[in-house]
């Protein structure tokens, strides 16, 4: 039967379709929104696990005995993690197909980030949390790849940018859950360590993994993939269902019986062969200036998401509490630091609730302009939506320094995570640029060199949040703004393959 589907390629008649005509042709409906958002489940799974140290962090800074320059280490472990293994599950995922390799990367990170909950000692938690980041590279990347290749192209724009919205939305849990637990007071003693509520925290955080799994164990793989390793019987039922799904008609009645084959000068061997076929592409001029374009633009997007993000809990935490009217956040930060300087005070791990109420706040408005503005992404473009958020949040981050009111000042600092609004955009012109075998080499690579935004980031903030603490605003700011022109360079819209 396989050998009979692949003469489908010199046998074109009226029933006979390329991938992406039969894409048309399933239509979108509830069959692969369902899927979409499974997997967009699986980016709010990864987005909770790295932003949730945020708060985890904080709350166990006495049980850990952590100094601030560890806790800003710790803190960019799982994005360590994710730029050493994004080349492999980018290999993984082109070669071994994207939903099976999805789903054991989630159960693994799930499984190793509960695990770091039972950790009595900072290492054994920073082991585990490196073990998590290990994983978190396909399930933090693949997804976008994934609905790419189960939507007509005329809808990926749009679905691709409800996603990141989506994917806001789910941030909008981590104070949220943060503000149900930690406040409790309960300590349970199991002889090396006390079990307090910011490790039962952890453990709610990484329970997403299993869920999402679970839900994409029932769901299609995709069919692009599909016909890219010649399984095309295989493609044409995922395809079959998805008509079914979406119009709510018989399998038989699908009308594509036959696909066309795409070029395919591809060859087979050894590992090292396969490898070299799934990168050296990638080497050529005409592939490497996106590659690196896409992976500079998302480098500024995580600096900020991920790194400077990473610290305004704390950040909040310190100007919200310290009294400091008609001073810009800096100076208050400044203060508070001479005072706890002199003091000799004991450890002090709590959050006030003003910062979870912030916190919660500016998550959920976040979501909610994201979602508007993602719903008129085919009107707005994806190139000017990109525009918006580097100029925005950029010229957000500089005014920092200047502002002296407290709510306007929570308000700007809150505002970082629509920075994720651009990470749709810039991977919808990865899936139009990059072929189907590349693709998903292509997205890995591109956030790997854009999550070394997180880690560098995070560091960076570490160290000037009390040295210098307006040239770290100016400087981030600055890194949007320089992001902001390189958008011009992003070609027109259309398909390359």
């Amino acid at each position: 039967m396989e050998g009979r589907v692949k003469t489908v390629s010199e046998k074109i008649d009226d029933n006979a379709a390329d991938l992406d005509q039969a894409l048309e042709v399933a239509g979108i409906g509830r069959y692969n929104l369902k899927y979409s958002l499974a997997v967009a489940l699986l980016l709010i799974a990864a987005i909770v696990e790295l932003i949730g140290l945020s708060l985890v962090l904080p709350a166990a800074v006495c049980d850990l005995q952590m100094t601030d320059s560890q806790r800003g280490l710790v803190a960019s472990i799982p994005y360590i993690g994710i730029i050493l293994t994004s080349y492999p599950w980018g290999y993984l995922v082109d070669t071994c197909g994207r939903k099976k390799t999805v789903i054991y990367s989630s159960l693994a990170a799930g499984l190793f980030s509960v695990l770091s909950g039972f950790m009595p000692d900072l290492t054994g938690f920073a082991i585990c949390k490196l073990l998590t980041s290990l994983c978190l590279a396909c399930p933090s990347a693949v997804p976008y790849t994934f609905i790419g290749e189960i939507l007509p192209s005329k809808y990926r724009d749009i679905i691709l940018s409800v996603t990141n919205a989506l994917q806001i939305t789910g941030t909008a849990l981590v104070p949220l859950l943060a503000w149900a637990i930690l406040p409790l007071d309960f300590r349970i003693s199991f002889g090396l360590y006390i079990f307090r509520p910011w490790r039962l925290l952890t453990m709610i955080y990484a329970s997403l993994f299993f869920v999402t799994a679970g839900i994409l164990s029932f769901g299609p793989e995709s069919p692009k993939y599909l016909v890219s390793q010649e399984r095309y019987d295989e493609a044409l039922a995922v395809l079959q269902k998805m008509y079914a799904g979406n119009k709510r008609k018989s399998p038989e009645e699908y009308p594509i019986k036959k696909l066309i084959a795409p070029p395919n000068d591809r060859s087979k061997g050894s590992f090292i062969t396969s490898l070299k076929e799934q990168t050296v592409p990638l080497l050529k001029w005409s592939y490497l200036k996106w590659l690196l374009l896409n992976g500079f633009l998302l480098f500024g997007i995580f600096s900020v998401l991920n790194g400077l993000y990473m610290w305004v809990p704390d950040v909040l935490n310190r100007v919200l509490t310290g009294g400091g009217e008609g001073k810009t956040a800096c100076q208050v930060i400044a203060d508070r630091l001479n005072q706890t300087s002199t003091e000799d005070a004991e450890c002090d791990d709590s959050i006030d609730e003003i910062t979870f109420l912030v916190n919660s706040v500016a998550q959920i408005s976040c979501a909610v302009i994201a979602l508007v503005v993602s719903s008129t992404v085919k009107f707005i473009g994806k190139k000017n939506l990109l525009l918006i958020c580097f100029f925005l949040i950029g010229t957000f981050a500089i005014l920092i320094n200047v502002i002296t009111n407290d709510v306007l000042f929570a308000v700007l600092m809150s505002s970082f995570p629509i920075m994720a609004l651009a990470m749709g955009p810039v991977n919808a012109y990865a899936v139009e640029i990059f072929p189907t075998h590349l693709r998903g080499m292509a997205v890995s690579l591109s956030m790997m060199l854009g999550r070394t935004g997180s880690i560098i980031g995070t560091n960076v903030a570490g160290l000037l949040i009390n040295n210098a603490c307006e040239t770290m605003f100016y400087l981030f700011g600055g890194l949007l703004l320089l992001c902001g022109v390189l958008v011009f360079l992003l070609p027109k819209s259309r398909r390359y393959v």
